[in-house]
């Protein structure tokens, strides 16, 4: 019988044999792909990633010697597609695309020329200084605390210039940052010799207080000039400090130090080092001011956080000693999930995590375990950090959304959670409302990749999202009844989002949207302009 086949099979026509193998080859590439070109000013980009995160995980892919990229899936829904280039932060935006079965989208991006803020640093008698780290750092609130990100950096030369480029669209602040302090072991108890030295962060034009710096709005393809630094010296004090516990045993594979100024979140690190015994141990160097010292201990293999300290070091007009720092072992954290108007024996949905999230210092990257919601309600996050934390839920499934995160009766779903103060106690509704539609122009052509904001009237935060490539946007379904107001804009900056005059103003030209429980809302918007 075998036999038999294998002679058929010879038989066959060619055409019948191709028809069979275009099938075979049909039936291997269902899903979807997007291709396309990264290109800038130059032309093509060579070694760019290309990243897309959604329903379904794809590697990443890098553009070839022309530009191009493809990825492939087979999960339907809607992604978020963005590049990224190791040697230039004026990354293009990110792109919204919804993705079915058999598509084939080509989606191009162009990397901006970003913008640029140039000057000279000097000291307090208006001579260069050259060798001076210059940063700019994207400012942006959340949650009632600033928050700085490094998006670009130079050094000055010798007559005291800089240049710092590529950058994107945003608010920035310039700061001058001094050369890294020493941290050492401290040769003995004696008192220091007083010196004279500059800030470890300078804001440009020349303020110490985040408060008063210059923020800076910039779009592609500016120049700023003429943004120069003033540097001054003042008398410097040491901070001393010893370990003990976790942070000097030989159970820990490495304990390291990160001392920063009070400026803001994801300020810049002015020392950094790690600790080979209990000390005692000195930081010089440092202006009136405040500052925070972390220590974080940890083992390698296998990974395990021993402990986390922050001391506050307030520095005047005399040496501070801080004593001696314990590690604070991460604690264990119980709270309860429990669902508005649900029956005493209803069960809250599968699949829902709790994360505490470190706000202290993001530069420790202090990952918690995920914490998963019983059917009861209860949970467990076995590592949360001793320091102000931040709450999120994960996996709530349609209609769900939080209302409400608290610890003894303290709202701390965006910060002030803290281990040892009392069980978490987390609030749902199951009664959201949909929301989706298009954004269109003036005359009714579709507006791609557009920022759609929710606003609401009352009190709570505003939601973001992104149309697609058909400009159609669609908000979780699990959005809190209540009244709001829609805008949509070409593009919305990360300062624009945090600044209210913006908002108020993207406001009034939206349109009213009232949800009621579990309502669906189709409201098509007219786009606005972000300026």
């Amino acid at each position: 019988m075998m036999r038999a086949l294998e002679i058929v099979l010879e038989r066959l026509p060619v055409m019948l044999l191709g028809m069979i193998s275009m099938y075979a080859l049909a039936q291997t590439t269902q899903g979807w792909e997007i291709s396309g070109t990264v290109t800038n000013d130059s032309g093509p980009v060579k070694n760019a990633f290309v990243i897309i995160t959604g329903p379904e995980s794809v590697s990443p892919v890098r553009t070839d010697g022309e530009g191009r990229y493809s990825l492939h899936g087979v999960t339907p829904g809607r992604y978020s597609l963005r590049v990224q280039k190791k040697d230039n932060t004026s990354e293009p935006r990110s792109r919204a695309v919804s993705l079915s079965n058999g598509l084939c989208l080509q989606v191009d991006f162009r990397i901006p020329v970003g913008a640029v803020l140039a000057g000279r640093v000097l000291d307090q008698d208006r001579q260069p200084v050259p060798g001076v780290v210059v940063l700019a750092m994207a400012k942006s609130g959340r949650g009632g605390r600033v928050h700085l990100k490094m998006s670009g950096g130079d050094k000055t030369n010798d007559l005291g210039e800089y240049r710092v480029a590529y950058l994107p669209d945003g608010a920035y602040v310039v700061a001058a940052a001094a050369s890294p302090l020493k941290f050492r072991k401290r040769a003995s108890a004696s008192g220091t010799a007083t010196v004279k030295g500059n800030h470890p962060i300078t804001l440009y034009p020349g303020s110490r207080a985040l408060e008063t710096a210059a923020v800076l709005q910039v779009r592609s393809g500016e120049e700023r000039p003429g943004l120069d630094i003033v540097l001054r010296k003042e008398e410097t004090k040491c901070v001393f400090f010893r370990v003990n516990g976790a942070f000097a045993g030989a159970q820990a594979s490495s304990t390291n130090i990160l001392l920063e100024e009070q400026i803001g979140a994801n300020a810049p690190a002015l020392a950094q080092g790690e600790i080979t015994g209990a000390g005692p141990y000195e930081i010089c160097g440092l202006p009136p001011g405040e500052y925070r010292l972390h220590l974080s201990s940890a083992t390698v293999r296998p990974f395990q956080v021993l402990g986390y300290q922050m001391a506050l070091a307030v520095v005047d007009k005399q040496d501070v000693d801080l004593g001696s720092l314990e590690p604070l072992a991460p604690g264990e954290l119980r709270g309860k999930v429990t669902v508005k108007d649900a029956g005493a024996d209803d069960s809250v949905p599968a699949g829902i995590n709790v994360r505490a999230l470190a706000l202290e210092s993001s530069l420790l990257n202090l990952a918690t375990q995920a914490g998963a919601v019983q059917p009861n309600g209860s949970f467990v996050l076995p590592q949360v950090y001793m320091g102000n934390n931040a709450v999120r839920v994960d996996g709530l499934p349609a209609g769900y959304y939080v209302t409400s995160a608290s610890q003894r009766g303290k709202n701390v779903l965006d910060g002030g959670m803290l281990p040892g103060n009392g069980d978490l106690q987390i609030t749902l509704g199951a009664d959201g409302a949909v929301v989706n539609g298009r954004v269109l122009t003036a005359d009714d052509a579709v507006v791609p990749d557009a920022s759609v904001i929710l606003i609401p009237t009352g009190s709570g935060a505003l939601q973001v999202v992104q149309a697609d490539q058909a400009g159609t946007y669609q908000f979780p379904s699990g959005v809190e009844p209540a009244e709001y107001r829609l805008a949509a804009v070409p593009n919305l900056t990360e300062w624009q989002r945090q600044d209210p005059a913006t908002i108020a103003r993207l406001a009034a030209g939206g349109a009213e949207c009232k949800l009621g429980p579990r309502e669906s809302r189709i409201i098509d918007l007219r786009v606005q302009s972000s300026e």
